[in-house]
């Protein structure tokens, strides 16, 4: 029975080692404007796994979502720009320029990749 006595600290310590502590968020929201500054530096390649690292701590993040479809679109990897634009749009029917910029990666995939209709921009 005295094992189990530690339970509660290992458990407490394996979610704060994990990025599920109080800090999680305010540490994605940081990782996420470091990236937005490397990206308008032009340091790409940064940017993109700054994203990636913002994305795996909160995948419905609109601003890392559209900025990844930013890096695609310089990558020229037009299908995936499309997917994170939708993305964006999904998680934010308002968010500036990502219609914009989805139907251009959509036309330069040359195939419709809408997998869910675009909602009208909300004035």
């Amino acid at each position: 029975m005295r094992h189990l006595a530690w339970l509660p600290i290992a458990m407490a310590t394996a979610l704060l080692m994990s990025g599920c502590g109080p800090d999680a968020n305010q540490n994605s929201i940081t990782n996420r404007n470091n990236a937005i500054s490397e990206f308008q530096v032009g340091h790409v390649l940064e940017a993109k796994e700054m994203f990636q690292r913002t994305l795996s701590w909160n995948p419905a993040d609109p601003e890392a979502l559209y900025y990844t479809g930013r890096i695609a679109c310089v990558e020229q990897d037009w299908i995936n720009a499309c997917y994170y634009f939708q993305c964006c749009i999904d998680a934010d029917p308002s968010f500036p320029t990502a219609r914009e910029w989805f139907i251009y990666a959509e036309k330069l995939a040359g195939v419709n990749l809408r997998f869910i209709p675009i909602p009208p921009q909300r004035k």
